[in-house]
Formats: C-alpha cells, structure tokens, sequence
C-alpha cells in the first residue's frame, strides 16, 4: 500500500472520494470556478507531470488536483514558472 509522502495517510483516495470532493466544491458559495475547458487542460497538464502521485496528488504542495484544477484562483505550484501558465504570444 502506498504512503503519502507529504501527511503520511496509508491510503490513496478512491474516484469516489475526489469525486465527492469536487461536488462539495462545486456547491459553495463564492467560489470562482473555471470553465470545463480550462479545468480538462489543467488537468492534461497534471497528468502527464512527473510530480503527479497516485493520480490525485501533488507531489510539490499535497493538494488533490482535481480540486486545485477547478478553482479560478488555483495555480500550478511547479517551481519557478507554473505549468497550467498560458504561452503569451
């Protein structure tokens, strides 16, 4: 069984955990999300980074992505530059 580097929980959150997680965010109030498009990029990003743990968790700061990606304020705590940043043309 995995280990949680950064708080040490023995277990790995289920889909249906993050999922309930996401649907309690979704319901409070005066929390700015994005829309569906930029929280499936972040998401691709998340994904295919090498600090993405046990596909929820971020290795750099603990959070649980899925959460983090739907927030308008969230940003991508990769040192030095975020990787959820648009390129600026």
């Amino acid at each position: 069984m995995a280990v949680c580097k950064r708080c040490g929980l023995k277990t790995v959150l289920s889909e249906e955990d993050i999922q309930k997680m996401v649907n309690n965010v979704r319901k409070m109030r005066g929390i700015r999300l994005v829309d569906d498009d930029e929280y499936n990029r972040r998401l691709e990003i998340c994904r295919n980074c090498g600090k993405l743990e046990y596909g929820s968790t971020c290795a750099l700061c603990g959070c649980v992505v899925q959460v983090r990606a739907m927030l308008q304020d969230g940003r991508c705590p990769y040192p030095k530059k975020s990787r959820w940043q648009r390129e600026v043309k």
